[in-house]
């Protein structure tokens, strides 16, 4: 009887604990230390607000307006470090560029003659941004995965260098050529929401979404000519491959 009764013990245990087997197959362990990966993308940026004013011979002309621009290609390398299996530093250097499409807006003239109305010119120009942030990387789920994948929210600071050019502007059928061009660099700073899946011990692929923010807000005066603009915002969607070390 002994030995019936341990033999159904036995069933009954591998009964209990066969879920529980599938489950942990499931929670597969990441690795956990130096990691390097490469992304790419498409980088949405949204319009930036332009703004101006010039006044002389008893006139004064003032427009507010936006830089609009096409969606673009963004590339980037990543290395990172897991701190603990919740936490990692990772520095990530980033390109993306588009080009300038239009400015659209609107301008209001005072003085002897008074007038008001929208604007829409069209654009010839290109924008290039070089990015390092440093960013720190929180994964809910530590060293293991769900089903494969792992999900993970982060952020971070760093800068941005920005060369942009600008060829032409073409309002009424009228094409006036520009030829100018500048570079600047500023703070910036993004916010990511990612997941990765595990395709073997070291490679996991993924998604990621960053929020990218660069503090281009600037202003100048130049012979009675007041002009400022904005700070610059992008959306970027990469698909990425990590090799964990």
């Amino acid at each position: 009887m002994s030995r019936v009764f341990g033999f159904g013990a036995v069933v009954a245990a591998l009964l209990v604990l066969s879920p529980i087997a599938a489950r942990a197959q499931q929670m597969m362990t990441l690795p956990h230390g130096l990691y390097a990966g490469i992304d790419a993308g498409v980088i949405i940026p949204e319009s930036l607000g332009v703004h101006g004013s010039a006044s002389g011979g008893g006139e004064t002309v003032t427009a507010n307006g936006n830089l609009n621009f096409d969606n673009g290609a963004a590339t980037g390398l990543i290395l990172g470090l897991h701190l603990n299996p919740w936490l990692a530093l990772e520095g990530n250097f980033e390109y993306a560029g588009f080009d300038m499409r239009s400015i659209t807006g609107s301008g209001t003239a005072t003085g002897a003659i008074a007038a008001s109305g929208p604007f829409d010119f069209g654009v010839n120009g290109h924008m290039d941004t070089f990015n390092f942030l440093t960013n720190a990387i929180f994964t809910p789920l530590g060293q293991r995965t769900w089903g494969g994948f792992s999900p993970y929210i982060g952020g971070g600071i760093g800068f941005s260098t920005i060369s942009a050019s600008l060829d032409s502007i073409t309002s009424g059928g009228t094409t006036v050529t520009v030829n100018g061009s500048d570079n600047e660099t500023d703070f910036a700073a993004n916010g990511i929401v990612g997941v990765d899946y595990r395709l073997s011990p070291q490679l996991t692929i993924g998604g990621r979404y960053r929020l990218l923010y660069v503090n281009t807000a600037s202003s100048g005066n130049s012979g009675g000519i007041f002009a400022s603009n904005d700070d610059f915002i992008g959306h970027v969607l990469t698909a990425n491959a990590t090799w964990h070390f």
